[in-house]
């Protein structure tokens, strides 16, 4: 009986020493996985991060080409409201819809800067309070522009196409204060 004790005693120890190696295991494979999947984050955001910088430069410089490169094919965008105070003029509903490619304002503050003879670049542009929120496949970042009493927000839904960042949709709204 002693030695059916310690066999059994025995066992029981070699059993829950394996299942303490595989627990250990099992451990060790979620935190590599969330290593893993942490440094891809970063790099992820980093590749975002270049994509929507070349974009940003290329409006300051008012590069056209590469600032419709920087967007898919089938990109769109809400063009930019400016919520103020001070109206000037009576708004146009039809204005504000959802358009593909790029917003003519962007186009038409560049070629205004253009035709004062400023030369590039005609603005710096440099993000405030940035937050990206990686997606699988999708980045969405979000981030403010400053200029005196006007507050510019941003909104930029980028897609991986061919292992490439690209923008789908930008929304932009700027905010004038009244003080």
């Amino acid at each position: 009986m002693k030695k059916l004790k310690s066999h059994l005693n025995s066992r029981i120890i070699q059993r829950f020493q394996i299942l303490i190696i595989i627990s250990a295991l099992f451990a060790i494979s979620i935190i590599q996985t969330s290593c893993n999947s942490t440094g891809q984050n970063v790099d992820e955001e980093k590749e975002v991060m270049a994509a929507l910088d070349k974009f940003l430069r290329a409006f300051e410089n008012g590069n056209f080409e590469t600032m419709e490169a920087s967007m898919t094919n089938d990109a769109y965008i809400f063009p930019r409201a400016i919520m103020s105070n001070d109206i000037t003029k009576p708004i146009e509903n039809a204005n504000y819809r959802r358009i593909n490619g790029l917003d003519p304002q962007m186009k038409q503050v560049i070629n205004s800067l253009r035709e004062s003879g400023k030369q590039p670049p005609f603005m710096k542009l440099e993000p405030k309070d940035l937050k990206i929120t990686m997606l699988k496949e999708a980045a969405i970042v979000t981030f403010h522009l400053e200029n005196g009493k006007s507050l510019s927000r941003r909104t930029i839904v980028l897609a991986k196409n061919d292992d490439r960042w690209q923008i789908v949709h930008i929304h932009p709204s700027n905010v004038v204060s009244s003080e």
